[in-house]
């Protein structure tokens, strides 16, 4: 199999494809969920005068004089206008009758703000910037632990440890002798002696507070002449204690830590980018989270402070980080994590970098410390930066328009090319012509558009595979064929066949998982999720060159990460929309790398999984078992291509 990225062979078999199942999709709409506008045949009021034929929304070839059932499937005919307009090749005239019977809306080509949503996984992580380690700065012998285990929580000045230290006794009596000198010398006008028996003493008490020993504890040494043999080191911040490194009789020398210290009441939350996410990811970005596992239901925000300048050569993922306030300490470190990312898209239809950076001041080693004014950097000492001079603000702002959008069920999308049928506008006919546009990103529920539309202009988004099916009716192509004369482009890529084969174990997983789900079986659904990540990882990569190498990386990483949320997912809901994200996953590598020898696969569709958007997946079965709905539409759907 030859591949290259961001070429999709076009087949005319794919178009007839897309075609047939729309009609799917549009009955089982009107079947389950019908438009309160659209009349029955029956109600239709047909004017006498006007050359109308009967047609079939699923068989557009069937053309009957009179109303009635569809030879082929018994659908209720629709009727069409039979009179020849003088139309252009790619418009289309129907009656108000026939628009309403196919349910035709529109909705305008508008400036809106939209966003691009990016889901990322990752956990809960120590703020490293609010680890301390409990150390004694004088070396000695542990003489008492006062906290013996680690998770025990403590407040800033409780004892941590007390430490018998030889030379701390030497400096306490090297500082007694010097007051006893100072003492005998009195009044003397020996002003050389003098000067040296005070230096001694500020010396010894300079290594003395060097050491940990307060001012209180050394005026109390040299008013009473008592010397403390045992230091007590006292926990320098709130937190909770996450490391012991010692034990009581254990020897510690200067400076060596014996616990470690974390301040949990802000927390960081690590994330992984895959590389055709990092378009929409900047720092400044506020993200959502949950933690489904351990705190169902509840939402956390934060604000992404560091995005890795390098990217993982194995995972194809970039790190990010967020700082978290965390007052209560609900989020714990090691909690598994999903979160959104929401990109606001700009004119151009790029990811906006955030507004409310514009003019700050940022330091470049503490990215989270941000300020209205020039200064230094509180944590370390470095000028603040301009955020537009470290790229995390416009330089230069676009003119604030809103990018052209138009809903995603506006385009037929088919291979390269998508297509709307825009309204044309006529006083007198309801006429509606095709357009190849170009499409930029999608946002959401909406599709940027590049060229092809302007702002104001009706599309049709829904009845827009039914106008394409009149076009045939009148003997014009469809306009989702690509041209006679486009090329089609052979992929180049030749994939060794060994490692294929082993992808094939991949597969078997995925239709593990699609049993599963149709047999509602949740347990064995997670279970399989969390084999296949298994299987994937064990998938020897040396048969590819680095091109090869580098592309498997990245999809088998998404793939993975997507069972993982199917092994991680709170319930059947949660696993079935996984499922479909996996099944994209496993289409991409397929779109890729090719079939393994031998393996025949069907994409089947339900028109009705995710109320009513509908969802594809694969089986090496042409029987329909539905891993969308189970038992309660275990038939709902049909095969749409056959894969080999």
């Amino acid at each position: 199999m030859k591949y290259i990225p961001g070429k999709t062979p076009k087949k005319w078999r794919i178009a007839v494809a897309v075609i047939v199942l729309a009609g799917v999709v549009y009955f089982g709409r009107q079947l389950f969920a019908p438009h309160p506008s659209i009349a029955a045949p029956e109600d239709v009021e047909v004017a006498e005068d006007a050359d109308i034929v009967w047609t079939c929304s699923m068989h557009p070839e069937v053309r009957e004089p009179e109303p009635g059932p569809c030879p082929l499937c018994e659908m209720a005919l629709i009727p069409v206008e039979a009179d020849g307009l003088d139309l252009e090749e790619n418009q289309v005239a129907v009656s108000e009758e026939a628009r309403a019977l196919a349910g035709i809306q529109v909705a305008p080509a508008e400036r809106r703000e939209v966003e691009r949503r990016v889901r990322l996984y990752g956990e809960v992580d120590y703020d490293e910037t609010r680890m301390k380690g409990v150390s004694s700065d004088v070396s000695g012998r542990i003489d008492r632990l006062n906290i013996a285990f680690t998770g025990s929580r403590i407040r800033k000045g409780d004892p941590m440890f007390q430490l018998y230290s030889p030379r701390l006794i030497s400096a306490q009596e090297e500082l007694l002798q010097a007051m006893r000198t100072l003492e005998a010398i009195g009044d003397t006008e020996n002003v050389r002696r003098l000067d040296s028996a005070r230096s001694n003493a500020e010396g010894a008490r300079e290594r003395l507070r060097w050491w940990g020993v307060t001012d209180e504890q050394i005026e109390h040494i040299e008013e009473t002449g008592e010397i403390i043999d045992r230091l007590t080191i006292k926990s320098p911040l709130d937190g909770v204690v996450v490391e012991r490194r010692k034990d009581r009789g254990d020897y510690v020398a200067e400076g060596e830590p014996v616990y470690r210290v974390a301040d949990l009441s802000r927390v960081w939350v690590r994330l992984e980018a895959y590389e055709s996410d990092l378009p929409w990811v900047h720092y400044g970005q506020e993200i959502t989270f949950t933690a489904d596992n351990a705190l169902p239901g509840e939402e956390f925000r934060g604000r992404i402070v560091f995005v890795d300048p390098v990217l993982d050569r194995g995972r194809r993922t970039v790190r990010l980080r967020a700082n978290v306030p965390n007052p209560d300490g609900r989020l714990r470190p090691g909690m598994f994590l999903r979160g959104v990312l929401r990109a606001r898209l700009t004119a151009a239809g790029r990811a906006a970098k955030p507004a409310d950076l514009a003019g700050k001041w940022i330091s470049p080693l503490y990215p989270e410390n941000i300020s209205d004014e020039p200064g230094t950097c509180p944590d370390s000492g470095v000028d603040l930066v301009r955020a537009e001079d470290l790229g995390y603000a416009e330089t230069e702002p676009e003119n604030g328009e809103d990018p052209l959008v138009i809903p995603r069920s506006a385009p037929l999308i088919t291979g390269q090319r998508a297509i709307v049928y825009v309204k044309v506008p006529d006083d007198e006919l309801i006429i509606y012509e095709g357009r190849e546009i170009t499409l930029g990103p999608r946002a959401g529920d909406y599709y940027h558009v590049r060229d092809g539309l302007e702002e104001g202009e009706l599309v049709v988004v829904r009845g827009n595979f039914k106008l394409d099916s009149e076009l045939q009716l009148d003997g014009r192509p469809s306009m989702m064929s690509p041209p006679e004369e486009e090329d089609v482009i052979e992929p180049v890529w030749e994939i060794d066949e060994g490692f294929l084969e082993e992808f094939e174990t991949v597969i078997s997983g995925y239709l593990d998982i699609a049993d599963a789900l149709a047999d509602d079986d949740f347990e064995r659904a997670q279970n399989h999720g969390e084999k296949t990540v298994e299987i994937i990882e064990e998938i020897d990569t040396d048969p590819l060159d680095e091109m090869q190498r580098s592309a498997w990386e990245e999809s088998a990483g998404r793939l993975g990460h997507m069972l993982h949320h199917i092994h991680h997912a709170g319930d059947m809901e949660e696993a079935r929309t996984a499922f479909e994200e996996v099944t994209l996953a496993l289409e991409n590598i397929f779109d890729q790398f090719g079939m393994p020898p031998g393996v025949t696969l069907y994409r089947l569709h339900c028109p009705m999984a995710f109320g009513g958007e509908g969802a594809d997946w694969f089986s090496d079965s042409e029987e329909v078992l539905n891993p969308y709905f189970g038992e309660s539409m275990l038939e709902c759907g049909g095969v749409v291509e056959k894969l080999q």
